[in-house]
Order: structure tokens, then sequence, then C-alpha cells
């Protein structure tokens, strides 16, 4: 019935050709269809069940300016008689593997700086305003991961009005990892698109410290303060980087630890994930 409705519908009729059910690698909790799009013969993933934040945010980046999202080529609220939102987007040739080592984390910095640039431009977009009760329910589910969590829980209201002076909050990607991530190129120059965005306002290192510490990074928000400075936007003083990114990313260990407790019998991850939490606990207040 989806796939007559796609074929039907006045964006994509005589336009998507070659549809097959399509099965992502991670979980998703929407239909999926991969096809070509005719008559240019462009790889795409149609995905059925999209949220109204995530159809704002693809669509308007990708008319907006390109290399930052996968671009999208078809868009509605509606199929048929189903009531639910969907796009047809490019599929990116490349998805990212471990031996590409910090290449591919540093292309997702890189399209994240872009996604915030051009986020900074667009008025009304829907956002996810988070606030210091944000970072307390991410963090909160983590507060056993050692005693320094509840160092962590008990400075945080203190500790978040320092970020935001440092670092006013703005629209964030928001869920950055090698998940919502394509490549339109491999190494040694690999170029990250993003799709899958769940915006989000709040400073800016939330978003390389939340990859870091979900994806094995390393120092990434002092990378990413080295490329907003290049965009000419506004950052820190390295030791301010310094103390802020070991804020964040000990807030994230605490995130991590409580939402993927499937993975707490990894030992090494545990002492990174410790290591992270005691770093931010112990700084100097």
């Amino acid at each position: 019935m989806l796939e007559a409705a796609l074929r039907a519908h006045p964006q994509t009729v005589g336009h998507l050709a070659d549809l097959a059910e399509f099965k992502p690698a991670r979980l998703s909790y929407s239909t999926w269809f991969a096809g070509t799009w005719q008559p240019d013969g462009i790889e795409v993933l149609v995905k059925i069940n999209v949220t109204a934040v995530e159809r704002f945010w693809m669509t308007t980046m990708s008319t907006g300016t390109t290399g930052v999202v996968a671009r999208v080529l078809a868009t509605d609220r509606a199929l048929g008689d189903t009531d639910v939102s969907w796009l047809v987007m490019e599929r990116l040739p490349y998805r990212w593997d471990p031996s590409w080592g910090k290449d591919g984390h540093s292309a997702l910095l890189v399209a994240a700086a872009r996604f915030q640039e051009f986020a900074a431009t667009v008025q009304g977009g829907p956002v996810n305003e988070d606030s210091v009760r944000t970072i307390w329910r991410m963090a909160a589910g983590g507060r056993d991961l050692c005693p320094d969590a509840e160092v962590l829980i008990r400075n945080l209201p203190r500790d978040w009005a320092y970020v935001t002076k440092l670092a006013p909050p703005e629209v964030l990607f928001g869920d950055l990892h090698f998940g919502n991530a394509a490549f339109r190129t491999p190494p040694p120059e690999p170029q990250a698109v993003l799709f899958d965005p769940i915006p989000r306002r709040q400073p800016w290192p939330f978003e390389p410290a939340y990859l870091e510490v979900m994806s094995g990074g390393s120092a990434l928000v002092r990378e990413m303060a080295g490329i907003r400075r290049k965009q000419g936007r506004p950052t820190c003083e390295p030791d301010e980087v310094d103390r802020v990114a070991a804020l964040y990313c000990g807030w994230m260990a605490m995130t991590a630890w409580g939402i993927q407790p499937g993975r707490r019998d990894d030992r090494a991850r545990r002492e990174r994930l410790v290591t992270y939490a005691r770093n931010a606990a112990r700084l100097k207040r």
C-alpha cells in the first residue's frame, strides 16, 4: 500500500524506480524503501514516519544550503490516505568505518559546525529548549557510575551557569554520532552528511562532547573550537575550552552509563567513563 502511494504521489509520480524495502543497520521506528530517482538515476532512501521537527530541518537545510544534510528530493505530511510524514533523500555511498580513525570524527564536527552556522539564520524552527534540568535528567541515570558522579550532580547548577555564561545556548544538530551520518567521500578527505536531526538549544560544547563520549573520540571540544574560530563564530579561551570540555564530557559519561545498561560489563568502557566523571568532578570550583 505504501509503495503504491509513493508511486502515485504528485511529488514522486514518474520519479521513483526500483523501490525495495530497506532495513537500516540500527533500530528505526520508521519504514524505509531504497530506490532510484529518475530521470537522474540518483540513489535514494525513502523514510516514512518522520517527526515534524526532522521534516522541517531536513527540508530547510536541504533547500538553503548544500553538503550539510542529505539532499531532500520530495516530502509531504501525508502519503495517500495515510496521515504520516515522509522524506525522499539522496543515499550517500559511504558509511563510517572505524579504520578511518580521527578523520571520521573531524568530518562530523565540520558538518555539525556548518549545521549550527546555518541554523543561526533560521527563524522560528522547532527546537528542544534545553536547560540545566535537561542535563540533570540526562546525567542522573548514571549517578551510580562512580562516587564522583554525585559530585557532578551536586555542582550542576553552578557548573551550568558557568558554561552558559561562556557559551550562550544556540541551535545544535542535537544527536551527533556515526549512526546519523553518511559520507560523500571516504578518507583521506571524508565529507560527512547528516540526517535524523534532533535540534536542541545548548552551549556549543555539548555537540563535540556528546560525539566524543558516545563514539570514542578525543579532544573533540578543542577541535570544534578551532573549527568555529575559522568560521568567525564565538568560542572560548583555550583554558576555558578545556574546562567546559571536562564538564560536558563528565555529564555525557554519566548519560552514556545510564542509557546503555547493556554495556556495563565492558570494563574498558567503564574505566573511560569513570575517568571523564572524575576529571569533571575534581575541577577547582
